[in-house]
């Protein structure tokens, strides 16, 4: 699994991330928001859409999840593949490949509201970063 969820909150669900790059933490966290939703696995990359978030880490990780949430309500869009563009103190641009959410193909699992500021973390530790994420369900 390239996430754990954490446990240790009532009524919403968290996300724990890790990677090598910021770039690599951010995809994970948006990835592994939308496993918490359907496997991820399933999700074949027909389409792209592209996030642009102008924000400073650590809220940076939650801003990212939130647009790809509105994403995914407006569009019943679900993203297998991420990729980071652009990265820079202040804003980010990430494209997600995925698809229209299927529910023959895709199995349901959590219904997510949105990422919140409630314990967010992004932080550095040796050679790898870490992002710990309250999503509110």
């Amino acid at each position: 699994m390239f996430y754990e969820t954490i446990d240790d909150v009532t009524a919403d669900a968290g996300i724990r991330v890790r990677g090598k790059s910021l770039e690599e933490l951010i995809c994970k966290a948006l990835l592994a928001t939308f496993n918490e939703i359907t496997d991820v696995d399933k999700v074949e990359e027909k389409e792209e859409i592209v996030l642009r978030v102008r924000s400073r880490l650590p809220f940076l990780v939650a801003d990212l999840i939130n647009e790809a949430l509105v994403v995914h309500s407006s569009k019943n869009f679900v993203a297998g593949g991420c990729e980071v563009v652009k990265l820079s103190d202040e804003e980010a641009v990430v494209k997600l490949k995925g698809e229209v959410f299927d529910p023959k193909r895709h199995p349901s699992k959590l219904v997510i509201k949105a990422a919140t500021y409630h314990r967010l973390s992004v932080r550095r530790e040796g050679g790898e970063y870490e992002a710990e994420v309250i999503l509110d369900i």
